[in-house]
Parts: C-alpha cells; sequence; structure tokens
C-alpha cells in the first residue's frame, strides 16, 4: 500500500468513528476510495495561516498527512490576508452529505460551487456512467482547473461549468439532487423549477449572527419540507445572491450609536456559560445566536475593534429598536443596556422563551421554504416567518 492510500484508509476509519451513529454507507466509502483527495488539491493553505503551499509530484509526499487530515482546506484566498473564497471540505462531513444526498445511479445532480471538483467527482461515482453532475463554479480560475481535472483523470459524467450557481443550470435541468457547498440566506426561485418534485435539495441555511445549519429539503409541489438537518458552517455563496447586509457591522454604523453612546443605563453581569477570559465567545453563544436569528427581528451581530494584541476585531451581538432608540449589547460577560431597557428586557423574555421551549438552535426547527410571492396562512404557536429576496421561511417547532 502506498502512502496516500495509507493515509486516504486512515482518515476512511477517522470517519467512521465520528459517524457511529450515522455509519457511512459502503457505496460512499467506496466512492472515497475512489477518488483520492490529493489528486484534486494543487495549491493549499490551512486554516489561520496565510502560507501557500503549492502541491508537485516533487514534494506530494510531504503534504499528504495535511491533505488528509480531517479539516478544511483554504483552495482560493487573499494572497496576503485571511479572507478564504474557497475550501475544499472537511473529508468526514463530506462523506455524511454524500449519503444524506441518498444518490443512486443513473441520477442527474446539481452542484453549486465545484472548488477543487472533489466533490462532484465523488457524485460521479456514485451516479455512475448512466448520471451526471454538473457543478457551477463562480471563479474562472477554479472551474479551469477543476475542469482540467476531470480531464486528466478521465471522469466523463461530470461538467464543471464557470458562472453564477444561485441561477442553477438550465441545460442540465430537472435535476435528481441538488447541492450548495456554501452557505446561502436565500433559495432562488431558479430550484423551485429545477429540482424535481420529490427530489431532495442539501443546502448550508445561513441566520443572522447564528451561524449556519446545513438542511436536507425535500422538494414538494409548491415548496421545499426539510426531513434532515445539523449544524454546519460555510462561507457564504458569492455573486447575485450573496447578502452583505445581515453580516457583523461596527456599533458605530448605527444610525444612532453618537446619541446611545452617551446614554448607558444599565450594565448587567451575563456569562453564557463561560467567561471573556476563556475567548470562546462565539461559542458559548452559538445556540442563542441560532436561536435569535430565526426569531427575533430586532436580532443584530456587531464587529468592535480591538486595541490590545491578537485580531483586529472581535463579536459580539445584541437588540437594536430604532422606533424606541434603545440598545442592548451582549458583550464579553455583560449585558450593556442604552437608551433606555427596553431591548434589555426583550432580551430576556427572548432568552426565557428560548429556555422554555429547550434551547433549540436553528437545526432543531422543522423548515418549510416557500417562493416569496407565494400567500402563507396565519402563524401558529410557535411559528416564525423570515422573508428573503426570493424565498421565505417558515421555522416550526414541533413535537
Amino acid at each position: 500500500m502506498d502512502l496516500a492510500a495509507k493515509y486516504q484508509r486512515q482518515l476512511l476509519e477517522q470517519a467512521r468513528f465520528l459517524h457511529q451513529k450515522t455509519p457511512i454507507s459502503e457505496a460512499t466509502a467506496q466512492a472515497f476510495l475512489a477518488t483520492p483527495r490529493h489528486l484534486f488539491v494543487k495549491r493549499f493553505r490551512e486554516g489561520g495561516s496565510r502560507t501557500w503551499h503549492e502541491v508537485t509530484a516533487e514534494n506530494l509526499q510531504e503534504h499528504l498527512g495535511t491533505i488528509y487530515a480531517d479539516h478544511p482546506l483554504t483552495l482560493f484566498g487573499d494572497e496576503d490576508q485571511d479572507r478564504t473564497l474557497s475550501t475544499i471540505s472537511q473529508p468526514s462531513f463530506v462523506l455524511r452529505m454524500l449519503d444524506m444526498l441518498q444518490l443512486q445511479p443513473g441520477q442527474k445532480v446539481f452542484e453549486l460551487g465545484a472548488g477543487s471538483g472533489w466533490n462532484a467527482a465523488l457524485m460521479g461515482h456514485l451516479v455512475g456512467p448512466e448520471g451526471h453532475v454538473y457543478s457551477i463554479e463562480i471563479l474562472p480560475e477554479l472551474a479551469a482547473a477543476a475542469q482540467q481535472t476531470m480531464a486528466n483523470l478521465g471522469i466523463r459524467n461530470v461538467t464543471v461549468v464557470s458562472g453564477e450557481g444561485g441561477e442553477g443550470y438550465a441545460p442540465g435541468a430537472p435535476y435528481d439532487r441538488a447541492v450548495f457547498t456554501a452557505g446561502s440566506y436565500d433559495i432562488p426561485l431558479a430550484f423551485y423549477r429545477q429540482i424535481k418534485e420529490e427530489g431532495l435539495l442539501l443546502i448550508g441555511i445561513k441566520t443572522q449572527g447564528g451561524g449556519d445549519n446545513l438542511f436536507l429539503l425535500r422538494k414538494l409541489e409548491d415548496h421545499f419540507e426539510s426531513i434532515d438537518a445539523m449544524p454546519c458552517g460555510w462561507i457564504q455563496l458569492r455573486g447575485k445572491y450573496q447578502v452583505d447586509d445581515l453580516a457583523p457591522v461596527p456599533v458605530e454604523a448605527l444610525p444612532t450609536w453618537t446619541e446611545l453612546r452617551d446614554k448607558e443605563v444599565a450594565r448587567t453581569p451575563f456569562w453564557w456559560g463561560g467567561t471573556a477570559a476563556s475567548d470562546q465567545f462565539g461559542w458559548h453563544t452559538n445556540a442563542i445566536r441560532s436561536f435569535l436569528g430565526v426569531t427575533e427581528p430586532l436580532f443584530r451581530t456587531f464587529k468592535v475593534e480591538r486595541n490590545a494584541e491578537g485580531p483586529k476585531e472581535e463579536q459580539c451581538f445584541g437588540l437594536w429598536d430604532p422606533d424606541q432608540n434603545s440598545l442592548v449589547l451582549a458583550k464579553d460577560d455583560w449585558l450593556i443596556a442604552y437608551g433606555n431597557l427596553a431591548s434589555r428586557d426583550r432580551l430576556f423574555e427572548r432568552v426565557r422563551q428560548w429556555m422554555e421551549l429547550g434551547m433549540p438552535i436553528a437545526a432543531c426547527f422543522k423548515l418549510r421554504v416557500y417562493p416569496s410571492e407565494a400567500s402563507l396562512p396565519p402563524l401558529r404557536e410557535n411559528q416564525w416567518l423570515v422573508s428573503r429576496r426570493e424565498s421565505q421561511f417558515l421555522w416550526s417547532l414541533e413535537q
């Protein structure tokens, strides 16, 4: 057994251990073994590093340990900054996604975000020579490289196209399966047309400030309905359907900040299950932020510049009510209220509601997604409707 095959089998066993409750299928395991990851990685950098590594036939062996480690790698990004534009995903997560998609021989599959082409090649193996995968990549350099890799490996049932994945790919439609390999705040209208009824869409749904959740959605006559979900993490898709106004903004960008900053009315200790000293504020608050991102229209996430050494900025969150000129910030070990106590009291009420409901994250909700123009009945108890540009998301907590 050569070194690459040894690393590959070790990684497969690690993935099997991680997914004991949802065992990796034999078909997916065989696709993984038949599609070595290192053949799709020509250049990478690791998370937290700004150093790029070029992979060649001469230095491949020294990089195999990193390529077959169970973590994502950056494939494309700023040369001298931390911004990531494309990754090759964590292998154990990729295998779980493949099983969630329930791919069968002969199916047609759409993929948004080809990246290296590795995931498309894995899916191509699973749908077989009678099936076909159409993968759309918005970065022309990556699309060309992925298509060349397919040609070099003799993979004929995968087509990589350079373009805007949010529009789908009409020439290959209708699809039995579709997968987004980038996170999205919306489901574009094209996918209501291009996915077959009873087809499956696997997509990382972004909620404001609350991380990402991977939803497996079944296409019904006029909407999508969730059948499985789990937390995840994606970079946001780029292009026409990129949403920037839900990203963290500086507190100073609030229209009333110059007035509010001098009107601090309360500072309440609040630890969220940790301390600021642990530098894990994001982890401690992930669940409540996920809930607020679904249920609370006044919820906002903010970024604050740091003065000390370390990251240039840190994030916090809160509720901002412009009508009452009220703001509460959850920052470090404090809830800081400005203007008046209306926003702080509202946040307390939401936290109590979250606890009474069992402290759910977004993946705990039943999700139905409808076109934005669809008329829906009045909301029932424990239902929330979040509207985006082309779709509306009906979140329900159901027993």
